[in-house]
């Protein structure tokens, strides 16, 4: 709190007029702190200043918080006015030119202007790779997921903490997470410019799988079938497949779901038995009463179709497989050929 006593008029003429005459030789000394003293007075008590007027150096006692403070301070028409600069010092904020008067009642009195923030405009930090999967951060064991990296997929490094939860392998150009075992794994991204991301995955043990499957049922309808589609491969002049584990396991797996059509599962049940690759299948639906001939007949129907004989002379395939399964008064038959220079868009 700001105080100023005022005097009675009386004793302001007889101490003014004992000391006038000394005060008058500093009066041009301090005609510029006396004229912001009239403009801030002009300011504060929303009057006018006239032409002319006489300033005249004032005795009142000034105190601040209750304590006694010595401030020049001039009388102009019955108003006292001080320095603003030195109320800023007394009372404890800043004032200083910039632009204008400026007061800062949040800082201490220092006079000066704070330092400008540097106009300089920040660099952009480096980019960071960014990383995503194509079947989420939650997979089950088995479940296969590619890798999408930008802005550079190629020429990067790619590792991850925990091999024996998530090993990782390169597939068509893509780099792929491969679930081994439940638990938290991180893989990260590096590239040749040193810039780096990371996605951490949560693998957890798939549940929704069938009881048991069994990969070995009705082997001797399987091996005749790949003999008979070997045989057509042949008589059009092309070499025969050799059997693929992997993918006999698969079509065996296809077969057990009793489906009238092929299913996206085709293609996401092949990482599951190891196979990381591309591959096309068949499939044809008997009645059970030929299981006999379940093979000869499955054979022949694909032999009569264009788009699946074009499956069984695949120029370009290097293994086959195939599956069997009877429900529900029906064969389901599968045959599946692959190679490793094909994508699998589910790994």
């Amino acid at each position: 709190m700001l105080k100023i006593s005022r005097e009675t008029q009386r004793k302001s003429e007889r101490d003014g007029a004992l000391e006038k005459e000394g005060y008058m030789r500093y009066l041009k000394r301090d005609m510029g702190m006396m004229l912001t003293g009239m403009a801030l007075g002009v300011l504060l008590t929303g009057g006018a200043v006239a032409a002319g007027v006489m300033a005249e150096p004032s005795w009142q006692n000034i105190y601040v918080d209750g304590r006694q403070v010595q401030m020049a301070a001039y009388n102009i028409a019955g108003n006292n006015y001080v320095k603003l600069r030195d109320i800023g010092k007394e009372v404890g904020f800043n004032v200083y030119w910039q632009d204008g008067v400026q007061v800062d009642s949040s800082a201490p009195y220092t006079g000066e202007a704070p330092a400008k923030a540097n106009s300089q405009p920040t660099p952009p930090a480096a980019t960071s790779l960014q990383i995503s999967s194509m079947k989420g951060t939650e997979l089950t064991v088995g479940e296969r997921s590619s890798l999408f990296i930008s802005p550079d997929g190629t020429g990067c490094t790619v590792v991850s903490s925990n091999l024996s939860v998530a090993s990782l392998e390169q597939v068509a150009g893509y780099w792929v997470v491969v679930p081994k075992a439940p638990g938290s794994v991180t893989v990260t991204v590096t590239n040749a410019a040193g810039e780096s991301g990371s996605l951490v995955f949560t693998v957890k043990t798939d549940t929704s799988a069938p009881a048991e499957i069994d990969l070995n049922a009705n082997m001797d309808i399987r091996q005749e079938m790949v003999r008979l589609i070997n045989e057509v491969r042949q008589e059009h002049g092309l070499a025969a497949l050799p059997v693929n584990d992997a993918l006999m396991n698969a079509a065996q797996d296809c077969s057990t779901q009793h489906v009238s059509d092929h299913q996206p599962y085709d293609y996401m049940i092949l990482p599951k038995y190891g196979w990381s690759h591309g591959a096309s299948y068949n499939l044809a639906i008997l009645d059970s009463a030929n299981f006999d001939e379940a093979a000869l007949t499955a054979v022949s129907l694909w032999l009569n179709s264009p788009g699946h004989l074009n499956t069984m002379l695949e120029e370009k395939a290097t293994c086959i497989g195939t599956g069997v399964s009877v429900a529900w008064g029906r064969i389901y038959c599968y045959m599946v050929v692959g190679s490793p220079r094909w994508a699998n868009a589910y790994t």
